[in-house]
Parts: C-alpha cells; sequence; structure tokens
C-alpha cells in the first residue's frame, strides 16, 4: 500500500509541474516556402520580466530547434521573423485530505422496548481534513512565427508551466520545454 501511495504522490508532482503546450498554424501555407528565419526583438513590456540570461537560452533554443529542421538562421533579412513574448502570472493551489478514524458497526443481542432481541448499531467516527496552498508563478512562453513578405503570422506555439526557482533546473529545463513547444513545427523539405 505504501508503494501505491509512493507512486500517487510522485505521479502528482510530476502532472504540476508538466508543460501544457498549445500550437496553431495557417494551413493554407505552404512550409517549403521559407528555408531561413530571423529573431524580431523583444517586446519591452514583457521582456523586463526575464534576464538576459535567460532570454538568451530561449533564443539560442529557437535557433537550435528551427535549424534541426532544416532553416537557416540569419541575423537580419530572413523569410520568417520570430518573435517571443513571456508571461508571469502569479498564482496559488490548494490540495486538500481527509483521515477519517474509528467507527464501528456491529451485529448483536440486547434487551429492547419488545424484549430480547437482535439488531444493526454503529459509532461515530472522526474525520481530519488538511488544507495546504502552494504559492508558485506560472510562466507562459508564446513563440510567433510570421512571414515576413505579407506579415501575416504563420505559426504560433504556447508554453505555460511553473517557473523552475532552482537556476540550474531552469537551465536544463528551458531549452526542453522550447523543444516541446516547437515539436509540431513542420519541418522545411
Amino acid at each position: 500500500m505504501k508503494h501505491i501511495t509512493l507512486i500517487a504522490i510522485v505521479l502528482l508532482m510530476f502532472s504540476c509541474s508538466s508543460l501544457d503546450v498549445n500550437y496553431d498554424y495557417d494551413r493554407s501555407v505552404n512550409f517549403s516556402n521559407y528555408s531561413t528565419f530571423s529573431f524580431y526583438p523583444w517586446d519591452y513590456k514583457h521582456g523586463f520580466q526575464i534576464n538576459e540570461y535567460d532570454k538568451q537560452t530561449i533564443m539560442m533554443a529557437i535557433q537550435s530547434n528551427l535549424e534541426k529542421k532544416g532553416y537557416k538562421f540569419q541575423k537580419e533579412g530572413g523569410d520568417m521573423a520570430v518573435s517571443i513574448f513571456l508571461t508571469l502570472k502569479g498564482k496559488t493551489s490548494y490540495e486538500a485530505y481527509t483521515n477519517h478514524y474509528g467507527g464501528w458497526a456491529g451485529y448483536g443481542g440486547g434487551w429492547g422496548y419488545s424484549g430480547f432481541g437482535y439488531g444493526y448499531g454503529y459509532g461515530p467516527g472522526f474525520s481530519n481534513t488538511t488544507v495546504s496552498q502552494h504559492n508558485y508563478t506560472q510562466g507562459t512562453l508564446i513563440i510567433d512565427v510570421f512571414s515576413v513578405s505579407n506579415k501575416k503570422l504563420i505559426w504560433q506555439g504556447i508554453g505555460s508551466r511553473e517557473v523552475e526557482n532552482n537556476l540550474e533546473a531552469r537551465d536544463r529545463k528551458l531549452p526542453k520545454n522550447v523543444s516541446q513547444i516547437l515539436a509540431r513545427f513542420p519541418v522545411h523539405k
């Protein structure tokens, strides 16, 4: 029983911290018409929420993923412009756990109103509910890809998860998160 409880707790921890990914794209666009990409500068309204090191980590991960898909990076003038936005939001989650102790039920004989008889009985129990609160920051990374020729959005990927406070863990997870967001980006033929 302890083994099953431990597995349930581990699964709960991983399910809370996993990356939630959504994407959409213009189905009328032929992505084989694009071969290069450039980065659009960070939006000043969203760029201040993240340090320069994490910005560079995200941009390098995007560049690496798109190059693996056959696109070439150009500092300026690519066929596609990649725009990056980041939002941070304070959130709170609650978890409740109820323990129930005691209580009994039985069947037995005894004297009653109509003489000697048998019947059911019960005893009271005790329940205790514990509620824990977890405050965290949810980060949402939005990657927009525009066609430079007509300035239209052709692909968008969004990833949301709890922000990792441990800097070493964040360094490991940021590139993996970007890879998950770009997993469905079309491969250049």
